[in-house]
């Protein structure tokens, strides 16, 4: 028989000393790392300098009985399967035992090939386990508060503001210019925080048609409406236990904020067609790119919605406003596109950070984001230089001037208004919707300009390629 792949650490507690060499002497020639005791107290004593992987313990013993035994282990070291051995066992001993918590349950007599199989699942159980909480730790690390990059003292009172939010349960509200890395906060508040290991789930309420919010969010009953045909549970109740992160708060529709309140206030819903409230658990992240304040005194966002949300602010700068980062962002963006396209990273010439350090980033983190990206798939890994940035920002750049004795040529009104719109796209990682409310046209006309002047965005997958919007 081979031995797991990574040796099981066995504990053996058994007061009748010839059954416990029996066991220990089987199970060490298995390959399993065992060690035996007398009694629960010396086991408690001998886990207190090695806690064992799985406990398999007598449940009639002198003095401290198995399940006492189970309840410390499970106390003390909840990491540790115990399972429970007996001469009197039944059925309700067994449920007895799993409802205590025990890993497993076996009756005597056994064969000690019964043991072993329970040892091959609980090791399976325990690799696991240990699997899931490296990707747990990995998603943490790649969520942190530390990778909104920069020394700007606004961007460190963020980072510090994330990282005590994420100790506490109030509501947050997130603001800032599209682009600026909300999303990147709420992230890094749940994944810092006691409820990383629930669910984040983001919610883009200006994306979800209004006629469909309410079903979307809180889920529906089936015959509640036509088409109905089955029970949907909402996004809101998918989030219990986790984070909702609420991404474009400010576009939730007016009568269906009165529903999040409640949600907000009570901790429960109803869903459409439901007769009974549906409890929920969970915290709330919300972010705008809008005046909150404003928009309550134009009537278009309840006052009340308005401050149970805002009980926590985070205000997050523009990338203008700490451009001393802007190096030092770019180096970090360049590193993290180039993983991610499996492409070689040589970095950027001084040439090129002198042209990034000089653009104003309208777009904020967002463009600066595009543009290396567009960059880095012209350059193909080589050293990006001034001649591998998009356009806009080579002819910002100290290296492209006139001579003296030219003029720049003189253009169209639709040539000016082709690249100006082609820029204001780039900036907004050709989001279609973000770029219409900054160039303060509809999407019908916006959509209308992008086929008369054949403007084609960089090819990539998501929902970016649909014109989603974004954080």
């Amino acid at each position: 028989m081979s031995p797991p792949a990574r040796p099981l650490s066995v504990l053996v507690v058994e007061d009748d000393p010839r059954l416990r060499e029996i066991l220990t002497s089987h199970l060490d020639r298995m390959g399993y790392a065992v060690r035996g005791a007398g009694d629960a107290a010396t086991a408690l004593q001998s886990m207190e300098g090695s806690a064992a992987d799985v406990v398999l313990s007598d449940v009639r013993m002198p003095g401290m009985d198995g399940r006492t035994l189970l309840a410390a282990v499970r106390g003390r070291h909840p990491s540790s399967k115990v399972v429970l051995m007996t001469a009197f066992g039944s059925v309700d001993d067994a449920v007895e035992a799993m409802r205590a918590g025990a890993y497993s349950y076996v009756c005597k007599p056994f064969r000690v090939e019964e043991i072993a199989a329970v040892l091959r699942n609980a090791a399976r159980e325990l690799a696991l386990g240990r699997e899931v909480e490296t990707l747990r730790q990995a998603v943490r690390a790649r969520w942190s508060a530390d990778r909104l990059v920069g020394n700007a003292p606004s961007i460190r009172a963020v980072r510090e503001a994330a990282r005590e939010a994420a100790q506490l349960t109030a509501t947050v509200l997130v603001t800032g210019a599209s682009g600026t890395g909300k999303e990147l906060v709420a992230r890094a508040i749940h994944f810092e925080g006691p409820r990383a290991g629930g669910p984040f789930v983001a919610v883009n309420c200006a994306a979800i048609p209004e006629q469909l919010f309410e079903s979307t969010l809180f889920g529906h009953r089936r015959g509640a409406f036509t088409g109905a045909v089955d029970s949907q549970v909402g996004l809101v109740e998918h989030s219990s236990g986790g984070t909702l992160f609420l991404d474009e708060v400010a576009e939730i529709p007016t009568s269906h904020q009165a529903k999040l309140l409640r949600v907000l206030q009570e901790g429960e819903l109803t869903p459409v067609g439901g007769a009974r409230p549906v409890q929920v658990d969970l915290r709330v992240i919300a972010a705008t790119n809008r005046d909150l304040a404003a928009l309550v005194k134009r009537g278009t966002f309840r006052e009340d919605l308005y401050y149970r949300l805002d009980v926590l602010r985070i205000a997050l700068p523009s990338l203008a406003d700490r451009a001393e980062d802007v190096p030092a962002l770019a180096e970090h963006l360049l590193l993290e596109i180039g993983r991610d396209q499996g492409l070689a990273v040589l970095g950027l010439t001084e040439e090129a950070l002198s042209a990034l350090a000089r653009h104003p980033w309208p777009g904020n983190v967002r463009e600066l984001r595009n543009a290396l990206e567009r960059a880095l798939l012209s350059a193909r890994g080589r050293r990006i230089d001034v001649g591998d940035l998009p356009a806009p920002l080579r002819a910002a750049s100290s290296g492209e001037v006139f001579p003296p004795s030219a003029a720049p040529a003189l253009r169209s009104l639709a040539e000016v208004e082709r690249e100006h719109i082609e820029t204001v796209l780039a900036a907004c990682h050709w989001n279609r919707s973000a770029a219409a409310r900054v160039l303060g046209i509809d999407r019908r006309t916006l959509f209308t300009k992008i086929r008369a002047y054949g403007l084609i965005g960089p090819l990539r997958r998501g929902p970016e390629a649909e014109g989603g919007d974004e954080a």
